[in-house]
């Protein structure tokens, strides 16, 4: 059974690294105190981390076309790099809204873009 047989573990993973690094970027900025209050805040925030979760699909579409051309080791390196950097800069357009959220994350994964297409030239004949 190949990746081509599960394509649910590459859309679950596409879809859900962005709120997850969020979510985990959360817990370690609050340090884990847990006040009375601070459950019910987190599930009422959660709602918003849905917006969020197609913002990640363009880099990890990307990544997935470096993994396709057979470039696995570059996918995963642009991938974390580029993940994280895109976490950063979603932190950063959150206090400035979703459209900055939603342009930062199509700016930041033009590099993983542009690479594979460069490579997919690179390997067909001309």
């Amino acid at each position: 059974m190949d990746a081509a047989d599960r394509p649910w573990r590459f859309w679950l993973l596409a879809l859900l690294w962005l709120p997850a690094g969020l979510v985990l970027q959360a817990a370690v900025r609050f340090g884990g105190s847990a006040e009375p209050l601070m459950l019910p805040a987190m599930l009422m925030a959660a709602g918003s981390l849905v917006f969020v979760a197609p913002c990640g699909l363009p880099l990890a579409l990307g990544c997935r076309r470096l993994w396709r051309l057979g470039y696995r080791r570059a996918a995963w390196g642009w991938g974390v790099g580029l993940g994280a950097v895109t976490l950063w800069a979603t932190l950063l357009g959150g206090l400035l809204g979703p459209v900055v959220i939603v342009l930062s994350a199509l700016v930041l994964s033009l590099p993983v873009w542009l690479a594979a297409l460069v490579l997919a030239r690179r390997e067909t004949p001309v």
